[in-house]
């Protein structure tokens, strides 16, 4: 599962207003209904779900595959959006509606992760061993899911063109939703904890990962993002040369993580303490560059009234762009600790520095998604305020 509460984009709303509206614009309400019912079909399912010495890999795995299939659906509703939109209040219950559904389905997980706990003295520990490869495997599919749902919410939203008349309702969705996925990250946390108490595997495999490099580059950028001084006429321009470097550092954290990936299809890992601490290490440099972020926030509302239309709409542009990319860098160290988890052939020797870890990463990532929300209100706010 994804404790990056992945979207750290999910939970994040990317707003651009576009001035006028479009008699051919689109509702995508269809869509959103028929995958909630969807969802609702994988919420029934998980919870008819009951495990027992003699069956527990078999439902778990059906649930898996349940899970990415409804991952995969989203993805699609996702793909098949295109602008002009026009959003109404139907559209946001909608969204309200699927990211209540995750939060739904993150409790059918906990749940199966304590019924597994209780098979614990009665099923044999290879059933217990599957079982919880296959429990860490749908609590990142859940995650997934809640990803690509906050992904959804962000494209609609950025295709919409109708975003100032619904800017009240805009910021309530954005509300109900950060609460959704904070309750879903928890408890998906509580599910991976509950399966790491089980795990006691003997180590065969050992494997260093090595992200000082990562953690190198993206404590420079934290230092010349600080190091920048704003002023009203120079800012859109300031602004575009730090959301390339943003984007520049976000593609080397997703090609690490992409190759982590592919390197765990040829194996299992061996980790220790040190790659637990990395892992840490990375979700806290992270912070760091979201700080920076805030500090971007504080400054541009303070020079709203100084700057001109034009540099405060391409301001807004990149401030929107350096959210959604920090989001998705949330999103791929995320990914990382997944695949550690997932890959791990020694998790019952590690699994308190794991469990710790998961811990310091979920606060640190929060962090994180708290400044890209920041922005993204900020941002609809000098919308409407000016116009633009």
């Amino acid at each position: 599962m994804k404790l990056t509460l992945k979207r750290f984009s999910s939970m994040t709303v990317f707003v651009l207003l576009f001035l006028g509206g479009n008699l051919f614009a689109q509702t995508p309400n269809a869509s959103l209904t028929t995958l909630a019912a969807e969802l609702d079909a994988l919420q029934a399912q998980l919870s008819a779900v009951q495990l027992s010495p003699d069956a527990v890999c078999a439902p778990l795995l059906q649930a898996n595959a349940a899970a990415r299939a409804a991952a995969e659906a989203v993805t699609a509703v996702d793909e098949s959006l295109a602008a002009p939109l026009q959003v109404d209040a139907a559209t946001y219950d909608a969204l309200d509606e699927l990211f209540a559904t995750g939060l739904a389905l993150s409790n059918e997980a906990l749940r199966l992760s304590l019924d597994l706990q209780q098979l614990e003295n009665a099923a044999s520990p290879l059933t217990i061993k599957d079982g919880i490869t296959s429990m860490l495997q749908l609590s990142t599919d859940i995650g997934t899911m809640a990803d690509r749902i906050g992904e959804m919410a962000d494209r609609i939203l950025l295709m919409a063109d109708n975003i100032d008349l619904m800017a009240e309702r805009i910021l309530e969705t954005q509300e109900l939703q950060s609460q959704n996925l904070v309750a879903t990250t928890q408890t998906l946390l509580q599910t991976q904890e509950n399966a790491l108490t089980l795990v006691s595997v003997i180590e065969t495999q050992t494997r260093e990962l090595q992200y000082d490099d990562l953690l190198s580059e993206g404590m420079s950028l934290y230092y010349r993002m600080q190091s920048v001084m704003f002023s009203p006429w120079s800012m859109s321009f300031q602004l575009r040369s730090i959301a390339a470097d943003v984007r520049d550092f976000r593609d080397e954290v997703s090609s690490v993580s992409g190759g982590l990936e592919s390197d765990a299809l040829a194996g299992t890992f061996y980790v220790n303490s040190d790659s637990m601490m990395q892992l840490y290490e990375l979700a806290t440099m992270l912070t760091f560059v979201a700080t920076a972020v805030d500090g971007y926030v504080v400054a541009i509302e303070g020079m709203q009234s100084m700057t001109s239309t034009p540099t405060l709409r391409d301001s807004m542009t990149s401030m929107l762009q350096l959210s959604g990319d920090i989001g998705i860098m949330a999103d791929s160290i995320g990914d990382m600790a997944d695949t550690i988890l997932v890959m791990s052939d020694n998790i019952g020797m590690m699994g308190d520095s794991i469990i710790a870890t998961q811990r310091f990463q979920s606060a640190n990532l929060m962090a994180v998604q708290g400044s890209v929300l920041g922005v993204q209100q900020m941002v609809i706010a000098i919308t409407v305020e000016e116009g633009l």
